[in-house]
């Protein structure tokens, strides 16, 4: 060889040396500050979920539990939040007629009772928590009911232009669904309010008939100043949005750090994933350390967007004991729900509709506040839903009182994750356990509405950043209050046989391959017979590493 030649040679062997050893440290280093914060999804060939009994499948008894510490949500003196200081998780995925779905195993100890009951949250005093009864798009169905304390049996009912309406978030009407009904007795008509609530959430006139002095309406666009123009307009028993100051206006709600609560009156206990959609900087998950939701909002995040996965066991764990399911869902422990199932969603497991699974509380959150996907609106927080049906239409059809069917298939499903969840005990004391299980995408599943947009969508051999949240709603945690972790990664491991998983072999040959080279080059009597010989060894390498990783993935 002469000398321009093994100049060329001497070249390649120190780019490659350099380039193992470069990509390597990154390779370590990278792997060294992931792995400690990182739950994997192991590829598990032919799995099958068993939602009635969480974690007893087999497969799950070779993957290994990521202990994931929390910290309190309302970390002060005297607060209700923190109980849960570990939550453990596993995941792992799986093809099913060639459909990637993803499995997440959630474990925590029971701190004080197990509850299976879901009752409305209140400060200390009793009061009423929740911030406003129900959400909508501002519209010209809000009303204000104004009445005299000293005779609440009597209201005007007032049109409110959107700049009158209270609106939290921006847009999002805080309001209270009320029905106005018109009577005739004996010849007259007479106008009534059911419904009505006070500011502190109780009802107005303590329940009994409140009859209406005064009516001044507008029905899109046509105003209505008379019973009898109410009645010819058909517009009889059907639902208005009292606009609310009741209750609490969320940001009052910053200024407590505990929730009410005794042996008979207790929270859901939930399970939580939040998955990070984007819209924050590259570096933001290592600053803000956990996600920020804003005390005193409807959930609205510090930064960024993310879809959330709750599953409270009353009234979405679809167990015997859980009397509340399925909630304002419109799921059946008997019969498939009625949301249409697209083609062009691709689920052979038919997750929603299955007959033992549970289901989630599927929620969308941005810096505005957090969302409701899919399924009957109005259920306490603001929502985002099919196109083709109405706000005024959302609001007759959740209260009953629509005059005219209205297509419920168009609905997006309120919940393509299905899950189970259950209580044991251990010798340490009672623990609960639950599961959730999601194809890795959701393309299609709203016959291109758009619902999956917001929603995570999973690839193999990818990260993403997650966040897990613990409720123990029998010590009294709920709302604001509840026990959540760091930003953590799941990193989903490719298949076997994945390219991409072969990468760090390639560190491994190079790193003998380019001395070898060099010495068959320099060294005085070293044959190519002895380079041959020398490059079996990472061959042989290669070949064990692989077949080891077969055999690991046949054996999970």
């Amino acid at each position: 060889m002469n000398g321009y030649a093994k100049l060329l040679v001497i070249g390649l062997v120190v780019f490659l040396v350099i380039v193992g050893i470069g990509y390597g440290l990154d390779q370590v280093l990278n792997a060294a500050e992931v792995s400690s914060s990182t739950v994997t999804a192991y590829y598990v060939p032919n799995a099958q979920l068993n939602e009635g009994d969480p974690g007893s499948e087999m497969f799950w008894q070779s993957i290994p539990w990521s202990t994931v510490p929390l910290v309190p949500t309302v970390p002060v003196p005297n607060g209700i939040s923190g109980h849960t200081t570990t939550v453990y998780v596993k995941a792992a995925w799986t093809y099913v007629d060639g459909v990637p779905y993803i499995f997440i195993l959630m474990k925590a100890p029971v701190v004080g009772y197990e509850s299976w009951q879901a009752c409305a949250e209140r400060i200390p005093s009793g009061q009423i928590w929740q911030p406003f009864s129900n959400a909508g798009p501002v519209g010209w169905w809000d009303v204000n009911v104004s009445f005299s304390y000293s005779n609440q049996s009597v209201v005007n009912v007032t049109y409110l232009r959107p700049d009158q309406v209270i609106q939290y978030p921006p847009g999002q009407a805080m309001a209270n669904p009320v029905q106005i009904i018109v009577l005739n007795q004996s010849g007259k008509l007479v106008g009534e309010v059911i419904g009505a609530t006070l500011p502190n959430g109780n009802p107005l006139n303590n329940g009994q008939p409140v009859i209406i002095h005064s009516l001044s309406l507008n029905y899109n666009g046509t105003m209505i100043t008379s019973l009898s123009q109410f009645l010819s307009m058909g517009l009889n028993d059907t639902t208005w949005s009292q606009s609310a100051y009741n209750e609490f206006y969320p940001e009052d709600t910053a200024g407590y750090v505990s929730l009410f609560y005794n042996s008979t009156y207790m929270y859901p206990e939930r399970f939580a994933i939040m998955w990070l959609l984007g819209g924050v900087p590259k570096d933001w998950t290592q600053i803000a350390y956990t996600p920020h939701m804003m005390p005193g909002t409807s959930g609205a995040l510090s930064a960024g967007e993310a879809e959330i996965w709750v599953l409270n066991n009353n009234p979405r764990a679809n167990n015997t004991a859980d009397f509340g399911y399925p909630g304002p869902t419109l799921f059946s422990r008997t019969t498939a729900p009625p949301y249409y199932h697209y083609p062009q969603y691709k689920d052979p497991l038919n997750l929603g509709y299955l007959k033992n699974q549970g289901i989630i509380a599927d929620l969308y959150s941005n810096g505005s506040s957090i969302y409701y996907i899919g399924g009957p609106p109005y259920q306490g927080f603001p929502y985002i839903n099919s196109k083709y049906i109405s706000t005024w239409q959302f609001q007759q059809f959740e209260e009953g009182t629509n005059t005219t069917p209205i297509n419920v298939t168009a609905l997006w499903n309120p919940s393509v994750v299905a899950t189970g969840f259950k209580f044991y005990n251990t010798p340490t004391g009672p623990w609960m356990k639950a599961v959730f299980a999601r194809t890795f995408t959701t393309f299609g599943v709203s016959g291109g509405q758009g619902e999956s947009h917001y929603q995570i969508q999973l690839k193999p051999g990818n990260s993403y950043w997650v966040a897990f949240a613990v409720f123990q709603g029998g010590s009294g945690e709920s709302v604001d209050f509840k026990s959540i972790s760091f930003w953590w990664r799941i990193y989903i491991q490719p298949p076997s046989g994945s390219t991409s998983a072969l990468l760090p072999l390639f560190i491994i040959g190079n790193s003998i391959a380019a001395p070898a080279i060099a010495i068959s080059l320099f060294v005085k009597g070293y044959s190519m017979e002895n380079l041959r010989s020398f490059l079996i060894i990472p061959k042989n390498i290669i070949k064990v590493i692989t077949r080891t990783r077969q055999l690991k993935g046949n054996h999970l």
